[in-house]
């Protein structure tokens, strides 16, 4: 019987002693200098369109319309597109009363997909950018945003993800969810380029060659409520590399209630899981042809997230005290706690922030909560909505 439970506890101290080691060797290339992509003819002003798909976003839509219009880029080379699923008449009409152009759909089953497609067609009719730029309704880029992405831009890469980051701090929800994003910048984005492995995308703030995404939004299923993942798994079978354009920050509104945490959480962790049924398979098999990024990302599906993972190992080692278990537990927890601790921005690291402290448990509560409450294809064909209302003060 003793022999059996040493195995046990083997078998979970690879598995999970797998994934801390595969957050500390990405963690620890995000700690290298990142060469992103460089275009070779900066003066050669590419044209861009963003889409915004919004549904429901009545609160903060105009606002972000009209700080996008007001990129610092010359007006022939720059469109803004909204796709408005779901929203009132007035908000439509305040849109095209601000010169914003407007898609308006209705769908019985609304998902991104869908309304990013809308709205790329609705780009053939009148103004065919070389790039789409993929927002979200709360997104807000800095004045000079579109001419540095025009620096980044080249022949080499057709999809680009731009540094996504936090532009709301009102509470210490939101502040938590912000270090969780730049976790994951680092991670994920960062110290997977720096290894030669693609960037990882994260839902807004990427960029497309105009007619590759027009191929991929038709290309996958767009039904499903998980589109980012999709699309992922679109380029990187083709054998694309998605490049990581490290100081290029788009701001996004994090959630700021431990509702709309765990509601939003239940979204991508249902996503995730069915994403990894669906392609650890086909991702083995890729593996074997040489497509080791296709592979990547589907072990990647298949990560326990973040704070969860953490508290995991918190309960092992703690377990393993009480019982007498594998003393390795105590070095899985340790070497994970550095891994997130290396790839948090030294911003971070001000007085006010040690309060976040306590609210560590509460977050792991409610991801726990998050996964109780996940139902069978829940999240992946159903749409689910996180309200954003926060709306940044001009200076």
């Amino acid at each position: 019987m003793f022999d059996i439970l040493q195995i046990i506890e083997l078998f979970f101290l690879v598995l999970l002693g797998a994934q801390a080691a595969y957050s500390l060797v990405f963690a620890l290339a995000s700690l290298l200098k990142h060469h992103g992509p460089k275009n070779p003819n900066p003066e050669d002003l590419k044209s861009f369109t963003l889409l915004f798909p919004a549904y429901k976003e009545d609160a903060i839509i105009l606002n972000s319309a009209q700080q996008a219009l007001a990129l610092n880029y010359p007006a022939e080379k720059l469109r803004v597109i909204i796709g408005s699923d779901q929203m009132k008449e007035e908000t439509v009409a305040k849109l095209r009363a601000a010169n914003i152009d407007v898609v308006v759909m209705n769908f019985d089953h609304s998902t991104k997909s869908k309304n990013l497609l809308a709205q790329v067609e609705h780009a053939k009719l009148n103004f065919w950018p070389d790039y789409f730029i993929v927002m979200d309704a709360d997104n807000k880029m800095p004045a000079d945003t579109l001419l540095e992405i025009n620096k980044c831009i080249n022949d080499d890469f057709k999809v680009y993800q731009t540094h996504r980051t936090a532009k709301n701090d009102n509470t210490k929800m939101a502040v938590l969810d912000g270090i969780t994003e730049e976790i994951s910048n680092s991670i994920f984005r960062k110290g997977h380029r720096n290894l030669g492995f693609s960037c990882s995308l994260i839902g807004s703030g990427m960029i497309f060659e105009s007619t590759f995404l027009k191929e991929a939004l038709e290309g996958i299923n767009k039904d499903s409520a998980v589109e980012d993942k999709l699309l992922e798994f679109y380029i990187l079978g083709r054998k694309e590399k998605i490049a990581y354009l490290e100081d290029i920050y788009v701001y996004d509104e994090k959630v700021a209630s431990g509702k709309n945490f765990s509601n939003q959480r239940k979204r991508w962790i249902a996503g995730q899981i069915h994403a990894f049924r669906s392609h650890i398979g086909p991702g083995i098999i890729k593996l074997l042809s040489g497509n080791v990024d296709f592979f990547d990302k589907a072990i990647q599906m298949g990560l326990i997230p973040k704070l969860l993972f953490a508290f995991v190992l918190a309960v092992a080692a703690g377990l393993s005290f009480f019982l007498q278990g594998s003393e390795y537990w105590y070095y899985l927890l340790g070497a994970y706690a550095f891994a997130l601790f290396i790839s948090i921005p030294r911003r971070y690291f001000v007085l006010k922030n040690l309060a976040l402290f306590i609210e560590i448990p509460k977050a792991i509560f409610f991801m726990l909560l998050a996964v109780l409450r996940i139902r069978k294809n829940q999240s992946v064909k159903q749409f689910e909505h996180t309200e954003k209302t926060f709306i940044e003060k001009e200076d």
